[in-house]
């Protein structure tokens, strides 16, 4: 009896406590600090939330950065909100985008205002996406087509589009460089026309010009920074006419696919 109550009271010891969101937080972990923050704030203790949310978003959290200045934002904070915005932007935040917007707008700024708001249609889409097509020329047959599109912000905001294409079907193919033009309708979807000029990769027989040139129109539907999928209609000096059908993939999405093949 004695060596049972012995072995009752070691197992009855007391349990080390967890660490509170808080602890958690003061020890540097950013997720802690911005749950901590969410908790604060249905308790209305909004300044202490503000802290929290700040030191978040100074430890990377791109949402804490943003909730932070929609916060302050929608307190008429404009000063205090615009540094967490603008970091939250400069990690292509579409909703960070559309906050300056508004607080430019707040301070009478329109033609930033209007500026950011047409940023914010491209701001996070891929700035180098690999895309493999399916060609169907008219005269029968089907092909494929490899392309690698470069669009950066810095090419009015990604509207402009540069890029590489190899195609080739039963009768023809070519490894051409591209110059295209996308118009964003909304930030899902826009109506595209490229150019393609390169020279010829024989397939059958000779050609008298060694220099293809070709054009394409279509739409791309986009999936926000993972890619997008697009349709439309091409022609060129080589004789094709063409529906493709392509599926475009951020580069590091498409190296991450190609190491698990």
């Amino acid at each position: 009896m004695p060596c049972l109550l012995t072995v009752a009271c070691v197992t009855t010891s007391e349990v080390t406590r967890a660490p509170t969101l808080e602890e958690k937080c003061d020890a540097g972990s950013a997720w802690a600090c911005e749950t901590w923050a969410k908790q604060l704030q249905v308790d209305n203790r909004m300044e202490e939330a503000d802290r929290a949310f700040g030191l978040a978003c100074a430890m990377g959290s791109t949402s804490a950065c943003l909730s932070q200045g929609k916060d302050r934002l929608s307190r008429g904070d404009l000063d205090g909100a615009e540094p967490p915005l603008r970091k939250a932007y400069d990690e292509d935040s579409e909703e960070a985008t559309l906050a300056l917007a508004d607080l430019q707008d707040a301070r009478g700024d329109v033609a930033g205002a209007a500026h950011l708001r047409y940023e914010a249609l491209a701001i996070d889409k891929s700035t180098t996406e690999f895309a493999f097509g399916w060609r169907v020329p008219f005269d029968g047959g089907m092909g494929l087509a490899l392309d690698v599109n470069v669009q950066p912000m810095g090419l009015k905001a990604r509207r402009l589009t540069l890029g590489l294409n190899v195609s080739a079907d039963p009768r023809r193919a070519s490894l051409n460089a591209t110059v295209g033009y996308q118009h964003f309708v909304t930030n899902w979807f826009a109506p595209y026309a490229r150019a393609l000029v390169g020279p010829y990769l024989e397939v059958e027989g000779s050609r008298r010009n060694p220099i293809n040139l070709g054009a394409e129109v279509g739409m791309k539907f986009f999936a926000g920074p993972l890619g997008h999928l697009g349709t439309g209609f091409g022609t060129s000096l080589d004789g094709s006419t063409y529906y493709f059908l392509q599926l475009g993939l951020d580069w590091v999405l498409t190296l991450a696919v190609l190491a698990h093949l």
